[in-house]
């Protein structure tokens, strides 16, 4: 790893840590040492993602002992990206592969199957597959340069699982093939195709294909059922449904797919979708939130959903289900956490729990229906057992013209007559939120003295198209004032001190970060732009979005096409109005927000004769994967934060 700074400048920062924030910082940057814990199909093995000498890897232990039976470690294969349980015996994992120039891997689309015991494994699909049968120049199967997503494992099938099968193009919109593939031997045999780009398929309990909804050039969904009779699909009209049609699951007899959607509607609730005559009937929606996910049983039936509207809550819609009966049980044991089951054994005996909440990374448990029994397994995090954390509250406020904005205050523990304050700004902007749950750079924050301001601006997801759409065409202005109001409401509240306040934020965070202190430059003591976009019309020539088919249009609807306003909103050309030092940080091989940003804006730091530091990161993309250069972001973050605001 190669990490160029502005020598002086950073030696004299980091002196502003002091030997306890170091080892605080150590702490909250390691990476999760258990996550994505699964059973098996008999209930008699867990599998777990998990970190052997710093190298993940995927570790299958027996359900009764808790003793470590093997571990998967891919070598030159790659790296574990995700899994999935295909018998008893064997799980298919989707590979990753990091470039020797990056820390962070990205999935190639490989698919890579072993059993719990170590044997059999294969590369069983991708570009490395093709394997030669021993005295034969017949391939016993062949090479994919190709991407696999997982359709359905078919429980009821041993072997087979089906994936859709996507060439590799530039742009990444073929038309996917939907193969049957043998998780053993790899060999595959092709059952249907995909009716457009970036297709997300659902089937039905028996796994035969019903609906695919995909991504058209415009931004725009296409919906499409399956006519079994003819092998082929048919186009669904676009007037019967919403912007926001997600497909989930199909009801008990198949006549009707249960959808998330905003159809007709600002929020996006649950409605079953007729597929003889396209006819919603409305299931549930909340009056102020978006639902945020489902609760399904192992069959993707439906019995609760999850709010987000402050803290989350869960209403139930039927208990017919084992699951819906059992997560009732659960939320009780749990009061104040937000829950999940991960997985259950096919019998309904044993189930996976895992649990959290602001103030604990989470826990895995496991419930023995059979005994009553709930036994905990292992802490996400065990390293932060000891620190204590402090509570998220939910807040809210008017904006400039009166809109109600949600967010989250963080208080920190540690008691100041100064009230330092962290203006803490989420990416995205469109469809992401910040949520109630454990943040490990905010609670590294609250320990070392700032409180942390998480604001929803308009844009945001989670409050309806409404609340969404409104941030459209107004990246730098009615969004970054939303931010400056939440900063205004702070201050107000006697929660921040006026004039001892940073605002930080990473990719479009990043980007409000400088948008807001050159709208609002006397409000903010400090800038930190992490992965930041800084000038807008470089967005339209540059990075992965202009790439795709939908980019532009999606470009042309968020942003716009005035050349006059995307000069205006881009802060590389409003640096003159900052008067407070900034922190640029950037990854070099970042490909959503390419070092060009940080580049000009630098340049235009330089001509403007601005006070900034530079921090570049040779092996890092968007964001910070390595738990090192964490470590290194973190330790200047808090350096930089000292040496500008009062405690």
């Amino acid at each position: 790893m190669k990490l160029y700074f502005l020598l002086a400048a950073m030696i004299l920062c980091s002196t502003m840590v002091n030997a306890d924030q170091e080892r605080i910082i150590s702490d909250f940057s390691q990476n999760p040492q258990f996550s994505n814990m699964k059973i098996s199909p008999n209930g008699e093995y867990l599998a777990v993602e998990t970190y052997i000498k710093g190298i993940k890897v995927l570790a299958f232990i027996k359900r009764q002992s808790l003793e470590m039976v093997n571990a998967v470690r891919f070598g030159s294969s790659g790296e574990l990206s995700n899994y999935y349980w295909v018998n008893n015996e064997r799980v298919v994992i989707q590979l990753a592969q990091s470039e020797p120039w990056a820390k962070e891997p990205q999935y190639t689309g490989e698919l890579y199957a072993i059993n719990i015991d170590g044997k059999k494994a294969e590369l069983i699909y991708g570009y490395r597959a093709g394997k030669q049968q021993v005295g034969s120049n017949i391939k016993k199967r062949e090479s994919i340069y190709g991407w696999a997503d997982i359709i359905d494992l078919l429980p009821d099938d041993e072997r087979q699982i089906l994936i859709a099968s996507t060439s590799w193009s530039l742009k990444g919109d073929r038309h996917a093939d939907v193969l049957l593939l043998d998780a053993y031997t790899g060999k595959s045999r092709k059952v249907s195709y995909a009716p457009g780009p970036y297709t997300r398929f659902l089937t039905n309990q028996q796994g035969e294909l019903a609906l695919a909804v995909s991504l058209n050039k415009d931004n725009r969904q296409d919906v499409f059922t399956f006519d079994k009779e003819n092998n082929d699909w048919v186009k669904v009209p676009p007037q019967t449904f919403g912007r926001s049609f997600y497909p989930v699951a199909l009801n008990d007899d198949a006549s009707a797919v249960y959808v998330l959607d905003d159809y007709q509607q600002d929020k996006q609730g649950l409605f079953e979708f007729s597929l003889s005559d396209f006819k919603y009937k409305a299931i549930f929606s909340d009056e102020k939130v978006d639902i945020s996910t489902l609760q399904v049983t192992k069959k993707q039936q439906i019995f609760g959903v999850k709010l987000d509207d402050g803290l989350p809550t869960y209403a139930l819609l039927t208990d017919k289900y084992t699951e819906a009966q059992i997560f009732k049980e659960l939320l009780a044991v749990f009061a104040g956490e937000a829950i999940e089951i991960t997985s259950k054994s096919l019998d309904d005996r044993f189930w996976v729990v895992y649990s959290y909440s602001d103030k604990t990374p989470g826990s895995y448990f496991l419930f023995d229906k059979k005994e009553g029994s709930l036994a905990k397994i292992a802490d996400v995090m065990p390293n932060l057992n000891s620190y204590s954390m402090v509570a998220m509250a939910p807040i809210q406020y008017e904006s400039f013209d009166s809109k109600k904005i949600h967010g989250y205050f963080t208080e920190s523990e540690l008691v100041s007559e100064h009230k330092p304050l962290v203006v803490y700004v989420h990416g995205g902007p469109h469809g992401v939120r910040d949520r109630w749950g454990f943040d490990p750079e905010v609670q590294l924050l609250a320990k070392a003295g700032y409180s942390v301001l998480q604001v929803n601006y308009r844009g945001s997801g989670g409050y309806g198209t409404v609340h969404l759409e409104a941030g459209y065409l107004q990246w730098g202005d009615a969004i970054q004032r939303d931010i400056i109001a939440g900063t205004e409401w702070a201050i107000a509240s006697g929660k921040a001190k006026k004039g001892n306040i940073c605002i930080v934020g990473a990719s479009f965070g990043g980007y409000s970060a400088l948008q807001s202190a050159t709208i609002a430059p006397d409000l903010y003591k400090c800038i930190v732009g992490v992965a930041g976009v800084y000038d807008l019309s470089l967005m339209r020539t540059e990075g992965d979005i202009p790439l795709r088919d939908f980019g532009i249009s999606f470009l042309n609807e968020v942003i716009g096409t005035d050349a006059k306003i995307l000069s205006q909103y881009s802060p590389v050309n409003n640096v003159a109005k900052l008067t407070a030092p900034v922190l640029i940080a950037h990854g070099k091989n970042d490909k959503r927000a390419p070092l060009e940003h940080a580049d000009v804006l630098k340049k235009a730091m330089d001509s403007a004769g601005k006070k900034y530091q530079w921090l570049l990161f040779n092996d890092e993309t968007h964001g910070f994967y390595s738990p090192e250069n964490r470590e290194i972001y973190y330790k200047e973050l808090l350096a930089f934060l000292n040496k500008h605001l009062a405690h």
